[in-house]
């Protein structure tokens, strides 16, 4: 059996360089002022100084109390925004006249609705309650018989508007209460009849001439 083995070549002796007397100079022959001169040393660099390690800085230097007086601030500055958003966005109130006129443009807009006894309630109720609302009569409490009554010590309306609302009043009631039948053209007149009264359109007219009368 044979055991492989690392054969270690040594250098013979005249493989083995010497240097020679000729080839290196020695201490003896240096000159005199290098053989005291001493060899210089690298210049040593001063360490950089170590600070304390210093964590993230606070971008949020605020109290609470001042947190909550900011939002309460906030808060109530956006209310008010809202708030007058909104109301320049709502139409002002309409008045009991604006109303009434409205409720009747409505009413003649749906003319042949419903049958005629529900039309003379409808007519009826809405000039009752503009009188009681504009001028704080008792019309939506009272009978016709009652309420005209009442307007004998009332100076506000003249005697052709008490005539026009009496005239009013006793064709609705033959509506509501006797179930009288009303045509389209007498549904439309008593729709503009209330129109010409809340508009105060009706217009004192001069007495007749007795000619006027014979006619």
């Amino acid at each position: 059996m044979n055991i492989p083995f690392l054969a270690v070549i040594a250098p013979t002796n005249s493989q083995i360089l010497t240097p020679s007397s000729g080839n290196m100079p020695s201490f003896a022959s240096m000159p005199q002022a290098l053989q005291g001169a001493q060899i210089p040393q690298a210049p040593q660099i001063a360490p950089a100084p170590l600070h304390d390690i210093v964590g993230p800085f606070s971008f949020f230097a605020y109290t609470p109390m001042q947190v909550v007086f900011t939002l309460v601030v906030f808060i109530l500055f956006l209310f008010l925004l809202i708030m007058g958003i909104r109301k320049l966005r709502q139409k002002p109130p309409l008045t009991p006249r604006e109303a009434c006129l409205q409720n009747l443009h409505k009413a003649k807009e749906k003319l042949m609705e419903g049958n005629d006894h529900e039309f003379g309630i409808l007519v009826s109720g809405l000039l009752r309650g503009y009188l009681g609302t504009a001028f704080g009569l008792a019309a939506p409490r009272q009978t016709t018989e009652e309420f005209l009554l009442s307007l004998r010590d009332h100076n506000r309306f003249t005697p052709m508007e008490r005539e026009s609302l009496e005239a009013f009043l006793v064709r609705s009631d033959f509506l509501k209460f006797a179930h009288g039948e009303a045509s389209e053209s007498d549904r439309l007149s008593l729709i503009e009849a209330a129109e010409e009264f809340v508009r105060g359109e009706i217009v004192e007219q001069a007495p007749k001439t007795e000619e006027e009368l014979a006619s």
